[in-house]
């Protein structure tokens, strides 16, 4: 199955009904998304977040008839390094410390702190969006003006492709970031998906 087809695949799908319960776990942020999922947790409330805003937050109603609402399954990422493993929620970024425009996203949210890297993705559809920034720092000062609306991309030196599995090989270390914290400096990692991993309502 082609990424297309895969990622219509999973659209079809990842909206249902469901009872709401009282007992439902809150998450306020992408990193306890992760924290419920591990835990357990199929189903939870979402409260705050990227994913949250990119989901439409506070001005989306997803609530359905009587004591029922509307449920969202999301996706999750995994970055693998060669004896640990992290999950992510939003994205995950390897960066050059020395040159931190040079940047290689790999996004499942299309909103992170406000900005708009990667305006296509969607948590949902199977695939992660992987953004590669190749371009001097005084032409990276140009697009970051742009993050905000996204209309940074298209770019020559944005390199833009969709994966459900990506692996990186560099020939120096770089730092690692998920979901806003900082968890390695490696050259050598892969990043995959976890489809429809965990469902939300929205609050």
């Amino acid at each position: 199955m082609n990424e297309q087809n895969s990622a219509a695949k999973y659209l079809d799908s990842w909206q249902f009904t469901t009872q709401t319960e009282s007992s439902l776990k809150v998450a306020k942020t992408d990193t306890e998304i992760v924290k419920y999922y591990e835990s357990g947790e199929s189903l939870i409330r979402l409260r705050g977040g990227d994913l949250y805003k990119s989901l439409g937050g506070k001005e989306i109603s997803r609530n359905g008839t009587g004591n029922t609402s509307v449920a969202l399954k999301l996706d999750l990422g995994v970055l693998k390094l060669k004896q640990s493993k992290y999950l992510f929620a939003s994205y995950c970024k390897v960066v050059d410390p020395l040159k931190p425009w040079l940047a290689l996203w790999a996004v499942n949210s299309p909103i992170i702190a406000g900005k708009r890297i990667s305006p296509k993705s969607h948590p949902a559809d199977g695939l992660l969006d992987i953004i590669e920034f190749s371009m001097r720092l005084r032409e990276f000062q140009k697009a970051y003006k742009r993050f905000k609306s996204g209309d940074h991309i298209p770019h020559p030196d944005i390199k833009t492709s969709k994966k459900s599995e990506y692996r990186i090989n560099l020939n120096k270390k770089q730092r690692i970031v998920v979901d806003g914290k900082t968890v390695a400096y490696a050259k050598d990692l892969s990043i995959e998906l976890i489809p429809h991993a965990i469902a939300v309502v929205l609050l």
